[in-house]
């Protein structure tokens, strides 16, 4: 076999193991292990993550590849937790459950279809990437099912959540990428210690916080976009003022 060929292979495994985790993370919801369907969508974020690494590290990116990356985190980061929220508690909710699922569903289709057409910077995503939105639903569950915490009582939360997702998915907010970070780019002691210490506390909590740093980067879109708007309007009352005093001398 040609070995170019070969390293082809490797970043669309990759993928293809994410497509699997996001079927059997369905086949899970369905018999109704809510717990593992979710840590298996955490899993396929992981792989998500890497095949992308893979392919620039190894310089096997393709078009091919692209495609296929996208058909795949349609079923990982779109069905399946739509399915997997759903049978959790949404179904309680009837009609209304269901649209939401739905919206999640087709919102993040429409943000890959968006960000397969779209040239942005590498540094920024325009609305909250598929993934993220998966990992926000999946790392509520996790933290539900881990804690005994019964959904009955929040179930409103779930549905609010679902239609925020969908709304940020499809959301000119921009949302920083660390997807296609240089894995060869220098980085200062403090951030690699802050990331030796992230990871650490994910280690030693996991159910704790994986839910705290879905949010965290949910949020900060957000408010990014909130600090940039006063931004500006403070720049604007600063030329309107500094105007005014010219006026009047």
């Amino acid at each position: 076999m040609n070995k170019r060929k070969t390293v082809y292979i490797l970043p669309n495994l990759f993928t293809t193991v994410n497509l699997a985790a996001g079927f059997y993370s369905i086949l899970l919801a369905q018999s109704g292990q809510w717990l593992y369907a979710a840590w298996v969508i955490m899993l396929a974020v992981l792989f998500d993550n890497l095949d992308g690494k893979v392919a620039r590290l190894t310089h096997t990116e393709s078009q091919f590849g692209v495609e296929y990356d996208s058909l795949s985190d349609l079923v990982s980061f779109g069905v399946a937790p739509a399915f997997l929220v759903f049978t959790f508690t949404l179904k309680d909710f009837g009609r209304l459950g269901i649209i939401a699922s739905f919206l999640f569903l087709i919102c993040g289709a429409l943000r890959l279809a968006r960000f397969n057409v779209q040239v942005t910077q590498k540094e920024f995503f325009t609305g909250l990437p598929i993934p993220g939105g998966a990992a926000v639903v999946s790392s509520i569950i996790l933290l539900f099912s881990r804690y005994n915490i019964s959904s009955n009582k929040f179930d409103i939360l779930f549905l609010i959540t679902m239609y925020i997702l969908a709304f940020l998915m499809i959301s000119p907010i921009k949302y920083r990428s660390f997807k296609k970070a240089s894995t060869s780019k220098s980085i200062s002691i403090r951030i690699f210690a802050l990331i030796v210490l992230i990871l650490s506390l994910v280690v030693f909590k996991p159910y704790i916080f994986i839910p705290l740093i879905a949010f965290v980067y949910m949020l900060s879109g957000p408010i990014e976009y909130i600090l940039k708007a006063l931004k500006i309007v403070r720049r604007e009352n600063k030329g309107v003022k500094y105007e005014q005093e010219d006026n009047n001398i």
